[in-house]
């Protein structure tokens, strides 16, 4: 199952800048931490919400259009092992 990233739409971009309040403050805080493309595990540390209701708070704001949800690509790299070259860590741990 590829991973999920959530990015702002135009439409929750514009009801994070007017801080609309007919918008739920939970919907609020949750666009207010959204930076381009983001996974899920990196919003949780800034949020006061479980697993399980963080994710059920992103899936209404797909549903209301205040989000896109998108699959992570390798170009993602999400893991950061992407850029990770052996032979720079053995040269950079002989220099020290």
């Amino acid at each position: 199952m590829a991973k999920r990233l959530y990015r702002r739409t135009e439409k929750g971009t514009a009801v994070w800048q007017r801080q609309d309040p007919r918008v739920p403050l939970e919907f609020r805080r949750i666009l207010g931490i959204i930076e381009g493309d983001m996974h899920p595990d990196s919003m949780r540390g800034r949020l006061p919400f479980t697993e399980i209701g963080l994710h059920q708070l992103l899936e209404e704001l797909v549903e209301e259009g205040f989000l896109e949800a998108v699959d992570a690509s390798e170009t993602h790299d999400l893991d950061f092992t992407g850029s990770l070259n052996l032979s720079d860590l053995r040269k950079a741990a002989a220099a020290q």
